[in-house]
């Protein structure tokens, strides 16, 4: 590994600051076709970005325990016991789910609602590129009744 055990804190704190870049870059990129698969790719990465935040909190909390035999850690972080943190962060992420759950519910009907084209082998829209110079689709049924 690049950075030794000793220096666990600092390995959250990378870990932490990559996942808040992947986030960053998939919220702007959107890799992918579908606008649901983007969504749920960005709170999957921010889900996981409040795992490393506990994570931190978690070795402040610890780490100020250890250090300072006398110092109540609820000075500096708020909690104190490590238990009302890890159920605070677990509650937080509960919530958060929840809440994605309820907007991909939401949006699901919605788009479920909207008349669209679909392939028959895959129940999916078609994907339509266009070439460069090129602004519209024509489609020409067989069928003029």
């Amino acid at each position: 590994l690049l950075i030794p055990e000793e220096r666990a804190f600092v390995r959250l704190v990378v870990a932490t600051l990559v996942c808040v870049c992947y986030s960053v870059a998939i919220a702007i990129v959107r890799p992918y076709n579908r606008v649901e698969d983007d969504v749920l790719a960005v709170a999957t990465s921010l889900v996981l970005l409040l795992f490393f935040l506990g994570a931190n909190w978690t070795t402040i909390f610890l780490g100020i325990e250890e250090r300072y035999q006398g110092a109540d850690p609820a000075d500096v972080l708020g909690f104190s016991s490590l238990t009302g943190l890890v159920n605070s962060m677990i509650a937080l992420v509960g919530a958060v789910l929840i809440f994605f759950l309820i907007g991909a519910i939401f949006a699901a009907r919605r788009v479920a609602k909207l008349p669209t084209f679909r392939l028959v082998s895959t129940k999916q829209q078609p994907e339509l590129t266009l070439a460069h110079g090129i602004k519209w689709h024509l489609f020409n049924s067989h069928i003029w009744s």
